[in-house]
Formats: structure tokens, sequence, C-alpha cells
């Protein structure tokens, strides 16, 4: 019973350490749109998907076609 007891503390302190360590790495902004804003426009008369700095700055149009681009996200 005492075996069972300590296995399952030191699990609980492995989930616990591994959920912390993740948090911290994502509270770091690390990944592929650290300081990027994901959009959508239709500037130019079609909604298209753009991303740009977080101060707005470098505003680039990643998609350019006639079906409608909307809805982007960030992944891995």
């Amino acid at each position: 019973m005492k075996r069972l007891l300590l296995v399952l503390l030191v699990i609980t302190l492995a989930v616990f350490l591994l959920i912390c360590c993740n948090q911290a790495t994502l509270d770091e902004g690390e990944g592929e749109g650290e300081g990027k804003i994901a959009f959508q426009s239709n500037r130019d008369g079609n909604e298209e998907i753009y991303v740009m700095n977080a101060d707005g700055s470098k505003q680039t149009r990643l998609t350019n076609n006639p079906a409608l681009d909307a809805g982007p996200s960030w992944g891995p």
C-alpha cells in the first residue's frame, strides 16, 4: 500500500511539473507566431489572410485568390 501511494505521489508530481514547465514556455511567447498577428481583411475587395507585427508594421498578405480566405490561426 505504501508503494502504491509513493508511485501515485511521484506521478502526480511529474504531471504537475510538466504542466508548469509547458505553461512557462507558452508564456514566454515562443512559437511560430511570436510577436505576429494573423487577421483577415477585405481591403482588396475579397477576404484574404494577412499577417503583421504586433505593433501594426509590416502588413503582408498571405493569400491571393478569389475564394473566401478567413479564420487564420497559428499551428505547429
